[in-house]
């Protein structure tokens, strides 16, 4: 979830282990496909190192949660009214009409939607704003009026509405983005992480002691910057303030969680007393 694009690198690897044993069946055909597969599943693997520089960094993490996010509540709604109106303009296309020249030469335009897939694709090209054979087909069914008219609710819903509407969820994610700081060493330590998960600890531990320096206290660190500007202090003491305020508030939550149980422990006892002090009544009541 946090790195898609090198689990989609790790699938094309999975998919070239297969290349030669197409190559020694010499099926061709099929290894064109895989190479196909391989390479757009290879290629975004760029982004998932760019994530960790300070230009491009916040624009490849808005790219994720746009996509992941404001495009995929965009499709599901999208979908719904593409499939209706496309349903409708093949049953609309159905009575296309080809005619002839008085010579028997057939000097018209083909049927534009010919099947419900190419209803769908046509769809798409219109929300695109591509219609011009499209529109100009109508003219050539019996269902002309019916034709214009679903075009402009449909150019007006998709092409006006759910357009604009995508643009401000995408605006609005950016502006998030935006705002936050130093979102790209955020994603820097988690390339980090991500990267030392596909390592042995042993490995692991051997280059940690190689590119890290001993602190004062002993323990190994790795030193990011050795000159800081002002801005950069500055952003450090915000940071270790943001980790005080986090420590502390744990701390409360955590006394607070304490507390509750030990309120919750004690109305147990006490209801707990209250049973075996009644049951003592009742049974020397009984005697």
């Amino acid at each position: 979830m946090t790195a898609p694009s090198r689990v989609m690198f790790l699938f094309s690897c999975c998919l070239m282990m297969i290349m030669p044993w197409l190559r020694f069946s010499c099926s061709t055909e099929i290894e064109d496909h895989f190479i196909v597969v391989i390479m757009l599943t290879t290629a975004p693997y760029f982004l998932f190192f760019c994530r960790g520089f300070k230009t491009v960094g916040p624009f490849v993490v808005m790219i994720y949660r746009m996509v992941m996010g404001d495009l995929l509540r965009f499709v599901s709604i999208y979908l719904v009214f593409v499939m209706g109106f496309s349903q409708a303009y093949y049953i609309i296309f159905l009575s296309f009409d080809n005619p002839t020249t008085p010579e028997g030469i057939d000097d018209s335009e083909t049927n534009p939607v010919p099947s419900p897939m190419e209803s769908f694709v046509a769809m798409f090209l219109m929300s695109l704003g591509n219609f011009g054979d499209y529109y100009s087909g109508m003219e050539l069914t019996n269902h002309e009026m019916e034709g214009k008219v679903l075009f402009v609710i449909f150019m007006v819903i998709v092409a006006v509405l759910l357009v604009n509407m995508l643009i401000a969820m995408m605006g609005n994610t950016y502006q998030k983005i935006a705002e936050t700081r130093n979102e790209w060493q955020r994603q820097w330590a988690r390339i980090v992480l991500v990267v030392e998960r596909g390592v042995a600890p042993a490995e692991r531990l051997k280059n940690l002691n190689s590119y890290s320096q001993p602190m004062s206290d002993g323990r190994l660190a790795l030193v990011l910057r050795l000159n800081m500007t002002d801005d950069d202090k500055e952003e450090m003491k915000e940071i270790m303030e943001m980790k005080r305020v986090h420590d502390r508030l744990s701390k409360k939550r955590k006394a607070e969680r304490e507390k509750r149980m030990e309120d919750r422990q004690k109305l147990r006892d006490k209801y707990a007393m209250n049973n075996s002090s009644q049951e003592y009544l009742t049974t020397k009541a009984g005697f």
